[in-house]
C-alpha cells in the first residue's frame, strides 16, 4: 500500500513486540541508507490485532489483506497477482518458489481448499478473483462490507468467547493494563470486564443474584449505588450499566449518579463498603 502495510503473523512465543521493533528498525535503516535519508520512517506505533484461529475469522483477515490493493483502486484493470507488494502472487506459486517463512496451508484450509497443490492453487485464484469483483462493486450494506469494516477497527477479531478469553489473559498478566491501552475498543472491553467483576462483588455483598436484578425496581437504592460506582470509576457507558443492572432506559443511570453523590445517612456506609471493590 502507499502509506501502510499489513502482516498476518503467528507468534507462538509471544514475542511480537521484539519482532516488530527489529523489523521496523532494520527496514528504516536500510531504506534511509538506500535513499540517503535520515530520521523516522514510520509515524507512530504499529497497531496489533489478535486474530481467532477459527477458519472463518482467519479467512476474513486473509481476504482483507490480499484484497486491500483492489479496495484502494490500485489493481482496477488487472489481477491481484499483478500487485508486486503482496504475498498473494506467492500463494499461486509452487512451494519451492516461496520463502520458508510463508505458510499458505492455513489460509487455503480456511477457504475450504484442503491441499496446497496445482489444483488447490487454481481454486484459490478463482476464489480471489471472485472476491476482487465483490470488493470492486461492494454494497456497503452487505455482510461482506460489514465484515470489512470490522477489520478496520477494534483490537481483536474473533468470537465473543475468544475476545473474553483474550481479555482474561490481559487482566491476569497485568492488572494495570487498562492504564496503558491506547485503542478505544480495547479500553472499552477491558473496562467492561473489570466493571463486570465489580458488579459480581456488589451483588454478592448485597446478597442478591442476577435474577434479583431483573426482579428489583429500576430505582432500587442498591442498583443506584452500583450504577454510580461503575460510572465514576470505570470507562463504561450509561447504556451498558443500565443493561447490566436491568435499569431500563440509560437515563435512569443519571438519576443513579445523583443518588450516588448524596445517598443520605441510610446508604452512606454501604457506599463506603462497595467503594473498596474498585481496588
Amino acid at each position: 500500500m502507499g502509506n501502510h502495510y499489513h502482516l498476518l503473523l503467528e507468534t507462538p512465543r509471544g514475542n511480537l513486540v521484539s519482532a516488530m521493533k527489529w523489523f521496523q528498525g532494520t527496514f528504516t535503516q536500510r531504506y534511509n541508507a538506500r535513499h540517503k535519508l535520515w530520521g523516522h520512517l514510520f509515524q507512530g506505533r504499529y497497531k496489533a490485532k489478535v486474530i481467532d484461529d477459527d477458519g472463518s475469522y482467519f479467512r476474513a483477515v486473509g481476504d482483507y489483506i490480499h484484497l486491500n490493493p483492489a479496495d484502494a483502486g490500485l489493481v482496477k484493470r488487472g489481477h491481484l497477482s499483478d500487485w508486486r507488494w503482496s504475498s498473494y502472487p506467492l500463494y499461486l506459486s509452487a512451494p519451492s518458489k516461496r520463502p520458508e517463512w510463508l505458510r499458505v496451508s492455513d489460509l487455503l484450509s480456511a477457504c475450504g481448499i484442503p491441499k496446497d497443490s496445482p489444483k488447490g492453487r487454481t481454486t484459490f485464484a478463482a476464489y480471489m478473483d471472485a472476491r476482487q469483483q465483490s470488493v470492486s462493486f461492494r454494497d456497503h450494506s452487505s455482510p461482506d462490507a460489514v465484515e470489512w469494516e470490522r477489520m478496520e477497527r477494534g483490537w481483536v477479531h474473533g468470537s465473543t468467547i475468544f475476545r473474553d478469553r483474550m481479555l482474561e489473559r490481559i487482566r491476569d498478566s497485568d492488572p494495570d493494563q487498562l492504564r496503558h491501552i491506547d485503542d478505544a475498543d480495547q479500553k472499552r472491553d477491558m473496562g467492561e470486564l473489570a466493571a463486570r467483576a465489580v458488579v459480581d462483588r456488589c451483588i454478592e455483598h448485597f446478597n442478591l443474584s442476577n435474577a434479583d436484578l431483573e426482579r428489583l425496581p429500576k430505582s432500587d437504592p442498591r442498583k443506584f449505588l452500583i450504577a454510580g460506582l461503575l460510572r465514576y470509576h470505570f470507562p463504561v457507558s450509561a447504556s451498558w450499566v443500565a443493561a447490566v443492572l436491568c435499569m431500563g432506559h440509560y437515563t435512569t443511570v443519571s438519576r443513579a449518579m445523583r443518588f450516588y453523590d448524596d445517598p443520605g445517612r441510610a446508604w452512606i456506609e454501604e457506599k463506603k463498603r462497595i467503594l473498596k471493590f474498585t481496588g
